[in-house]
């Protein structure tokens, strides 16, 4: 369905204000079950110098940071793991920034692992990917002003930080 609305132009955002920091503590909440099963360790870090209220679409915000953890709790397969979260103001700008120790993502992969339906070589190893969560991710990344960046690598794992404009 969001890729329905995505495609078509038809998505539409409301910008209310929101809690960034409640926002974020409700889905690593909602996320650590699923991660402690998998014997993972979530490390949060959130910046005490923070605004206290942002403006924007929080259901779409919820849908980003929820497909962000998602994806690395699944593709951290090993325990003893740790998936680190990060909320910080540099600047006029808060970043949140997702990194995990997990299996990464291909170089080959990275260029392309935004776009509709591609899975890379994990997702196709996996079975686990329908190429969707970054992808709706990123789009709704753009609709809302702010910018996605995914940096990785095989092996080391990935780091996914949200750029918020203010």
């Amino acid at each position: 369905l969001d890729f329905s609305k995505i495609d078509s132009g038809k998505m539409e955002l409301v910008s209310v204000p929101y809690n960034l920091i409640d926002l974020i503590s409700a889905l690593i909440n909602m996320i650590k079950i699923r991660a402690e099963n998998k014997g993972l360790e979530l490390k949060v870090d959130i910046s005490e110098n923070l605004p206290t209220v942002l403006h924007g679409d929080d259901v779409r915000m919820r849908q980003i940071i929820v497909n962000l953890l998602t994806n690395a709790v699944k593709y951290t397969f090993e325990p003893n793991k740790k998936i680190y979260i990060t909320v910080v103001q540099k600047e006029s700008q808060v970043h949140l920034c997702i990194r995990d120790e997990g299996i990464g993502i291909p170089k080959a992969d990275l260029s392309r692992i935004t776009k509709a339906f591609y899975t890379g070589e994990n997702g196709r190893k996996t079975g686990e990917s329908t190429g969707m969560g970054l992808y709706i991710a990123k789009e709704i990344c753009d609709k809302l002003g702010h910018q996605l960046v995914i940096t990785s690598e095989t092996g080391q794992g990935t780091q996914v930080e949200v750029i918020f404009q203010s």
